[in-house]
């Protein structure tokens, strides 16, 4: 039978999972044991509660140069937006600081391949578009400085941002977002390798 701290009955009857283990604390149990056989990080003793928090991000890497990205495309000014969104996003959300080339380990150089809108819905009376997607297109490559290997390339990496030109949407907005979403990807691409 169970018994509370001095001894007494305790005041609630037993559960199916023993003594004091309510569903709650059956939960948590569980909830130890799935996370000590999954290994989430636990490294003992390299802090008070035991775990290790370690950056996505390469710990060799200090300083990123990011020159203006190049265009392929005729839509001119997309590579001026994207290299200033891509250092934005890299300040904003990384270790690495973006300095000048002459002072980086590193070097990001990307071009811009394509710039393309298609048009995914149209008004059926007036045949004015509702919706359109902008796609942009681009290849890139993050090359080490200092022993000249190529840490990260990508060729057709391509993100696209879907606008509505009824709703007084026009192109801007769609570059704008893709641009934006494009950005937060080459940068998460170029987390270490795990």
């Amino acid at each position: 039978s169970c018994t509370g701290p001095t001894g007494a009955p305790h005041p609630r009857p037993p559960t199916p999972g023993g003594c004091g283990l309510t569903p709650p604390r059956r939960a948590g149990v569980l909830l130890a044991i799935v996370l000590a056989l999954s290994g989430c990080g636990y490294n003992q003793g390299s802090d008070s509660d035991g775990y290790t928090w370690q950056s996505l991000y390469r710990q060799d890497v200090r300083t990123v140069a990011v020159p203006i990205f190049t265009t392929r495309s005729f839509d001119r000014g997309v590579e001026f937006g994207l290299s200033e969104a891509v250092v934005k996003q890299m300040e904003a959300t990384t270790p690495y600081k973006v300095v000048p080339r002459e002072r980086a380990d590193t070097v990001l150089e990307g071009q811009v391949v394509d710039v393309s809108v298609s048009t995914l819905s149209t008004d059926p009376d007036s045949a004015i578009p509702q919706e359109q997607m902008l796609g942009l297109t681009i290849d890139f490559i993050w090359k080490d400085l200092r022993t000249g290997r190529i840490l990260v390339e990508r060729r057709g990496f391509e993100h696209t941002a879907t606008y509505y030109p009824t709703l007084g949407e026009g192109r801007f907005v769609g570059r704008q977002q893709a641009i934006e979403r494009l950005a937060l990807a080459i940068v998460q691409e170029l987390q270490g390798d795990w």
